[in-house]
């Protein structure tokens, strides 16, 4: 190829990298912002049908516009609604700052800044604001009620000391309970935590129940350290319709809760005349980047969990939500492997003008063979990893071990070549695995795939190509028989046996040939194809060849002996294996059921498998169950092999 010609492509490989670029640039945003944006509906008011009222809660920083939001009832369009904000009308929001001061919480300066983030929040309330303050180590402690008073809020934070357990569940119970007292409350609970519950006398579920009696919205905020676990508190806040913010550092926390008070003072209410004929109103609340929904019966007030809000991806874009994930991650692989290609198609080792004069005048298998090897190493960089793999390889012996199972499996690539394929193949996808999903068990899993799935498949063609190989044997033998009795040579005879039977076995005696002709003995061309297709019924025959050949007698007859020597054999084996069917499908039952019940398990209720995902000792437990069952696998189906 000239240069003009090679500069061009790099060109065009090049732009398609810009390209690639583009849309990383372009879905990471997208992306990014559905990540961030929520909507929640926190109330339906229906008690005064046909006019129904609905306060709802938007993340965004700004004071909502209505013309932002689309509203629809049992699935039609609201066409006429009014939309005012929490701060003109007469609601009363409920807070209550639930804090650790637990003994991890001296680390970093964690409490101090904690402390500040709270006196923050509490300096920027509004006129509506009545905040509780609940602290939580060894037990649980109301350290202020429900006021306005700044004094007696900042007087209790001050007061506040880290030592101790960590009493979290209790410290969302009280504050919780304080609803009671005060129903006229819009009830919010603002959680900060840096590790898991140690001391509470109350669970994860109880809280979450009474989080929900008080028909309170959680906002959970994790201080990663230690032995923290997001797992707990985020399924808190989702089960409330509240949110989950991680602070990076004790120093974000500021800015964590400074942004949770916003979406607060941000609340809105929808009031609009319905339409409906129905008992029971199903409302979607949606903007450009998010949607919430809720059910209501007509004649009730509806709050908080009861009204099932849930926020869904929006119905529209293509490049949002995980698809957004998705496109940028995938756009951004694209652009690094064609920015790497585009470097290196400039240093590519091109075919000589002599080389391509040449190659009709190559035989068949040696033109192929260039063919594949220039596709498979066509640059200097590849050829040196590939040979430095190959030494590697041949220093700690897997070298033989490779081409013995390649060759088994007639795989048509040097053993070097797929060692290196198979571990650049492993690393990258195993790292575009972790990138695409961002969980640590799910990457693991698909590179525990990625390791495990080539040498199974190279295990499999190699035994199926060696039971074909040892199907044939008797027919092959026969008429090998036949054509020693026809006057035939064994030479003869192995090449007309050759032009007659099927693959694998006429390719093995095709090379038995090839080999002979170049000056090798027939029975040790013989005797490397018994070894790497690794069947003891052809060692049996070459070793009767040989015992023949030096010792003399009628081969033919001896031929046909050790034919229906292994028909009988293989009959025997049919039978058995029809005889162990019922075993092999129970093992390939108790290996699929676990797997297949957990999949649905996960998909009809994610948050009760979702303990075995995400918590360390569920992970364990998991790790552990599946070591046990393909042990168990294995053990059954050692069970229900015989040797013939």
């Amino acid at each position: 190829m000239s240069s003009s010609g090679r500069s061009g492509r790099t060109r065009v490989v090049g732009a398609l990298a810009v390209v690639a670029c583009a849309l990383v640039l372009l879905a990471a945003p997208l992306a990014a912002q559905e990540a961030g944006d929520q909507l929640t509906i926190r109330e339906v008011d229906t008690s005064e049908f046909p006019l129904v009222t609905l306060s709802a809660l938007s993340n965004g920083d700004d004071v909502p516009d209505p013309a932002d939001f689309n509203l629809r009832e049992n699935g039609s369009f609201v066409n006429s609604f009014e939309l005012v904000p929490v701060s003109e009308t007469a609601l009363e929001i409920g807070t209550v700052l639930v804090i650790d001061t637990s003994g991890s919480m001296t680390s970093g300066g964690a409490i101090d800044q904690a402390k500040a983030a709270a006196k923050q929040f509490v300096d920027q309330r509004v006129a509506q604001d009545r905040i509780a303050i609940v602290a939580f180590s060894d037990e649980a402690r109301l350290l202020q009620g429900f006021t306005d008073d700044a004094a007696a809020l900042a007087a209790a934070i001050d007061g506040l000391q880290a030592r101790g357990e960590t009493a979290l569940w209790d410290g969302v119970r009280t504050g919780a309970a304080l609803f009671a007292e005060a129903p006229d409350l819009q009830a919010n609970i603002i959680l900060l935590s840096d590790g898991t519950d140690t001391s509470s006398t109350t669970s994860a579920d109880e809280a979450l129940a009474a989080a929900r009696s008080a028909k309170a919205t959680v906002f959970s905020i994790g201080l990663p350290g230690g032995d923290f676990g997001e797992g707990p508190i985020r399924r808190l806040a989702e089960g409330t319709g509240g949110t989950y913010a991680a602070a990076t550092d004790p120093a974000s926390l500021s800015a964590v809760y400074d942004s949770v008070q916003r979406s607060l003072q941000g609340q809105f209410e929808i009031q609009y005349t319905s339409t409906s004929d129905e008992a029971t109103l199903q409302l979607a609340l949606s903007t450009d980047s998010a949607q919430a929904r809720a059910e209501a019966p007509v004649g009730s007030v509806v709050e908080g969990a009861a009204s099932a809000p849930r926020v869904i991806p929006p119905e529209d874009g293509l490049l949002q939500g995980e698809s957004g994930l998705l496109v940028a991650g995938l756009a951004g692989f694209l652009a690094v492997a064609l920015a790497a290609w585009a470097i290196i198609a400039s240093v590519v080792r091109e075919e000589s003008a002599l080389s391509r004069a040449m190659r009709p005048y190559q035989p068949a298998a040696e033109s192929t063979a260039g063919t594949a090897d220039q596709a498979l190493v066509q640059t200097p960089i590849v050829q040196r990893a590939v040979a430095y793999t190959e030494g590697f390889a041949r220093r700690q012996g897997i070298l033989p071990v490779v081409e013995k199972a390649l060759e088994k499996a007639d795989l048509p690539i040097r053993a070097a070549e797929a060692l290196f394929f198979y571990v650049a193949g492993v690393v990258v996808l195993g790292v575009l695995g972790f990138l695409l999903t961002g969980a640590l068990l799910a990457a693991f899993l698909i590179l525990l795939l990625l390791v495990l799935a080539p040498p199974a498949v190279v295990s499999f063609l190699g035994g199926k190509r060696q039971r074909d190989f040892v199907s044939q044997l008797p027919d092959t033998l026969q008429l090998l028989a036949g054509s020693l009795r026809a006057g035939y040579s064994l030479m003869q005879g192995i090449d007309a046996v050759s032009k007659e039977v099927q693959e694998p076995m006429g390719k093995e005696l095709r090379r038995v040939l090839v080999e002979a002709r170049l000056g090798r003995s027939v029975e040790d061309s013989l005797d490397d194809t018994s070894e790497r297709v690794q069947s003891p019924d052809f060692t049996w025959a070459v070793m009767a060849i040989r015992i023949q050949r030096e010792v003399g007698g009628n081969l033919a007859e001896l031929l046909v002996t050790v034919a229906d020597t292994m028909t009988a054999r293989e009959r025997l084996r049919r039978d058995i294996r029809s005889l162990t069917a019922e075993g092999r499908i129970s093992a390939i039952v108790l290996a699929v059921l676990p797997v297949a019940i957990g999949g649905a398990v996960y998909v009809l209720n994610r948050e009760y498998m979702s303990v075995l995902l995400e918590e360390t000792v569920g992970q364990v437990m998991l790790a552990a169950t599946v070591v046990l069952a393909l042990l168990g696998f294995v053990w059954l189906k050692k069970t229900i092999e015989i040797e013939v």
